[in-house]
């Protein structure tokens, strides 16, 4: 993994004011998008003019041979970071990913998305434009005017479930999505959390995603929404166990509710 000394950071970052955007993609068996969607979120360069973007792909210890095209290319592109989370799960992907950006890639704003394109690269500058407004975290949301969701049916129907389950469960108001792992945040914002708040990091049903922002957004964040375009995913394959995903989201919000979170 290439990474740059101070003095190389320091120059780096002269020209974007307010310092550097780390992509973070949590991986798993996915070679055949890695090396695309790193491209593709790499590109967005050139509409973003405040941030410098670089991208770290945070693996679960493929064994399709994703680390080696990660490694590939973070040998290759000084903006292209990677680390072996040895871990399966989203969560653990998400948290470890985001420790190492601001602790070894100086990330001072960290963004969560797919590494399949079902979140599509084009979004990234209109939520770094929000947190250069202000906001602490950018959630991109299916449920905005604007936004595209072309999921298929089930898809929908199991994101509008959980949903309306952890708004009404947990009482929030003003945010129409929960569930997705596309955000931008802040640093700052990301370090008031600690890892015990969050105690299904290594759960592989994905439970974690919504809970991450739950206890982000009680956190005294300033928090928006964006629109955003969910695709299905093309290659590859999903590893949301459905079942176990709805299971968890029914707990977590049973247990939260009583206050046993």
């Amino acid at each position: 993994m290439v990474e740059q000394s101070t003095e190389t950071r320091q120059q780096s970052t002269a020209t974007y004011p307010m310092g550097r955007a780390v992509v973070v993609l949590p991986t798993y068996d996915e070679r055949d998008n890695i090396e695309a969607v790193t491209e593709a979120v790499l590109k967005q360069q050139a509409q973003i003019a405040n941030f410098e973007l670089h991208v770290l792909i945070s693996d679960g210890h493929s064994q399709d041979g994703t680390m080696d095209i990660a490694q590939r290319m973070a040998d290759e592109n000084p903006r292209v970071h990677f680390i072996d989370v040895n871990k399966r799960g989203i969560g653990a992907g998400i948290f470890v990913g985001f420790t190492h950006a601001i602790n070894e890639v100086d990330a001072d704003v960290i963004i969560e998305m797919d590494s399949d394109f079902q979140h599509n690269p084009h979004d990234i500058p209109i939520m770094l434009e929000q947190i250069a407004a202000g906001y602490d975290v950018v959630v991109g949301s299916r449920f905005l005017t604007g936004s595209h969701n072309n999921m298929p049916f089930f898809r929908k129907i199991l994101s509008y479930g959980a949903n309306a389950v952890l708004r009404i469960a947990l009482g929030l108001k003003g945010v129409t999505e929960i569930t997705t792992s596309f955000r931008a945040i802040r640093k700052e914002a990301f370090l008031k959390l600690d890892e015990s708040e969050v105690p299904w990091w290594e759960e592989k049903s994905f439970i974690a995603v919504p809970v991450f922002l739950v206890r982000m957004l009680s956190k005294d964040v300033k928090a928006t929404e964006v629109p955003m375009t969910m695709h299905p995913r093309i290659k590859g394959y999903s590893k949301m166990i459905y079942w176990r995903y709805i299971r968890d989201v029914l707990w977590f919000s049973f247990k939260d509710r009583l206050g046993l979170t």
